[in-house]
């Protein structure tokens, strides 16, 4: 504790050597509360406000603390900013000798085996794909981390790419006659040698899900796990401690089968191909039923939105015979081992999605792309938490939102920490002086005039902050139909998701100071924007997620067989939390100031508006726009 008093003390190491830096009172009471966890193990829950400097309050005592500690964020963004700005920064500063790595998931990394196996006999859909193989083969020559994002020049979709990168499917691990060139084998050996071990909570919770599976393991033994974004845990856990087919994961099989079978001889040879060209076929037929959806209706419940019953059973019966076939290989050669074990795999969660029928998961699907996703979900993820992450490690979660009017059961219950530790920290921003939240009287958000209404009222709130807007919206229709009626009403850049990519929207948001920048979904959370570009954040309606989502559906309906309340236990704290996120878009910095506007009069006129009325930051409400007008500094 007084190694942590003399880091951030007003006359600690921090301040002595970082010309910037401010002693945040939260922000030692937060490293405290960690090291003291570190210490004596256990669970602990902090809610850090904006501002806090939770990096550095977890960092520090997980590096004094000698222990191996896996730190996880939620987005890529904070993942690198924690590797390649923060450790290096602790390091030089502690004076202390530690070793950090940072890991992705196995498809950012080059497999050297699958390059030589599709090098020799390649599968190109166009001229580009060519070209793209080339890229590759060239830069594995040179390249000492075997990671992509070496390869700037490479599209973000390669399908060359899926063929030649690490994946478990494809993974023999020590058996593997590359394996003292291969990537991951490389950082396996780096992690198991470092202190700090730096994931985002997607590999980290696949690595979880298979660590009864040492070889397929990625990440080493650990001793504490420290969760940044922690609000996002369940979600992601959700999907990893369940399967997943995909039109995607079908492709691949059968391009590793064409190369596998080139070591099988005679008639057997020919009915292979001939088996894998019907099952190429068949899958197509299978996953066309629930391709071109898009926006909201691109998810589904499986039970609801069953497959072709034809389609499904001769798809069935291509993995069933190529099931057999391979598996019955005599002399089976290693490539075809994996390839059997693959279609077995794969059969089995195959009939577990039809029949859909196990009530610990959420059967549902998803068109994205080109891609046909058919998922089963963790119903409940605590069990599965508790067994294989609580019972044997530290663990530390943190966000900016974990309460829900200041109370941090609902989450608490979602992840099964009930009895841990909890710690929550107001932000050190001034609220009341730095922002006005803007309640005006429109319509209920089920009324044929909200829209027309909203449009309206946003389009003197934006001119009274000269653009600068960060329009959220709890659906696409919305956001369309709301942009549409701004059209020529407004003297600013209008920018929308979906006309370009994410972070391209993003920087011509910053870079064009008077601009409005139309959003709904991933843009309400992960968005630091500081200073003038983003003065305003408007909302149109209260996040509730819509009850026609599958998983969201399903988790409605475990409650009210269980007699409990959906919509006070599970919605309006829900809800409450996205609200957070997205109003804590606008205030990133000490020096910034702006305007909340919220669209929905049932944060008014409802009584579970209070619960949102309280989640809120300690800042001047107002329903009047003349009064904001008045107030609002320039």
């Amino acid at each position: 504790m007084q190694e942590i008093e003399d880091v951030f003390s007003p006359g600690g190491i921090l301040s002595r050597r970082l010309a910037d830096y401010e002693h945040r009172p939260e922000q030692t009471r937060m490293a405290a509360a960690v090291a003291q966890t570190l210490k004596s193990g256990g669970r602990l829950a902090v809610e850090a406000g904006t501002g806090t400097g939770k990096t550095m309050a977890y960092l520090v005592p997980a590096i004094l603390s000698g222990l191996r500690v896996v730190v996880s964020t939620g987005t890529k963004n904070l993942q690198e900013q924690v590797f390649f700005r923060d450790i290096p920064l602790l390091r030089e500063y502690l004076g202390r000798d530690f070793n950090a790595v940072m890991l992705k998931g196995r498809s950012n990394y080059l497999c050297s085996s699958r390059l030589k196996r599709f090098s020799q006999a390649p599968l190109f859909g166009d001229e580009r794909e060519a070209g793209h193989l080339n890229m590759i083969f060239e830069w594995a020559q040179r390249t000492k981390t075997g990671d992509r994002s070496e390869l700037e020049g490479l599209p973000e979709d390669s399908r060359v790419w899926a063929q030649v990168c690490s994946t478990t499917d494809f993974c023999s691990a020590l058996k593997c006659p590359r394996s003292t060139d291969c990537s991951v084998s490389r950082l396996r050996r780096e992690a198991e040698q470092a202190q700090i071990v730096v994931v985002n909570h997607h590999l980290f919770f696949a690595d979880l899900a298979l660590r009864d599976v040492r070889a397929c393991s990625v990440l080493p033994d650990y001793q504490a796990v420290i969760f940044d974004e922690a609000h996002e845990v369940e979600e992601i856990a959700s999907r990893y401690f369940g399967f997943s087919i995909s039109n995607y994961r079908i492709d691949e099989l059968v391009r590793d089968s064409l190369v596998a079978v080139d070591a099988v001889g005679g008639e057997r040879k020919a009915e292979l191909i001939a088996g894998l060209d019907r099952l190429d076929t068949r899958a197509k037929n299978f996953f066309h039923r629930y391709k071109g959806r898009d926006g909201e209706d691109r998810r589904f419940a499986l039970k609801d939105d069953k497959p072709d019953p034809e389609a499904a059973e001769l798809f069935l019966d291509s993995l069933r015979s190529l099931e057999q076939r391979t598996g019955a290989l005599d002399p089976m050669p290693d490539e075809a081992r994996m390839i059997a074990h693959r279609f077995r795999s794969i059969l089995g969660e195959t009939e577990a999605l039809l029949a859909a029928d196990d009530e610990d998961y959420i059967f549902w699907g998803e068109a994205r792309g080109g891609g046909v996703f058919l998922n089963a979900s963790s119903m409940n993820v605590a069990p599965s938490l508790q067994n294989a992450l609580y019972s044997s490690s530290t663990v530390i979660f943190t966000s900016a939102t974990l309460t829900t009017a200041g109370d941090f059961a609902f989450f608490l219950s979602r992840l099964g920490l009930e009895g841990a530790q909890t710690l929550a920290l107001a932000s050190p921003f001034d609220f009341a002086k730095q922002m006005r939240i803007y309640l005006p009287r429109l319509p209920d958000p089920a009324s044929p005039g909200f829209v027309e209404a909203l449009a309206r009222e946003a389009e003197k709130v934006i001119k009274l902050v000269r653009g600068r807007t960060l329009f959220l919206f709890t659906s696409f229709r919305v956001m369309y139909e709301t942009r549409r009626l701004l059209d020529g009403k407004l003297p600013y850049r209008m920018l929308t998701q979906g006309e370009a990519p994410r972070h391209t929207l993003l920087e011509q948001f910053r870079d064009e100071v008077d601009s409005v920048l139309f959003a709904s979904s991933s843009f309400w959370q992960g968005v630091d924007v500081k200073g003038e570009s983003l003065s305003c954040v408007i909302i149109d309606k209260l996040p509730f997620s819509s009850p026609g989502d599958p998983i969201v559906a399903a988790r409605i309906g475990r409650i009210k067989k269980s007699g409990g309340s959906p919509f006070s236990e599970y919605q309006v704290p829900e809800a409450a939390l996205a609200l957070r996120q997205g109003v804590g878009r606008l205030i990133r910095h000490r020096g910034d100031r702006g305007i909340i506007m919220i669209g929905d009069s049932r944060i008014r006129t409802k009584g579970y508006g209070k619960t949102f009325l309280a989640s809120l930051p300690p800042a001047p409400t107002t329903a009047s726009f003349e009064e904001l007008a008045s107030s609002y500094d320039r």
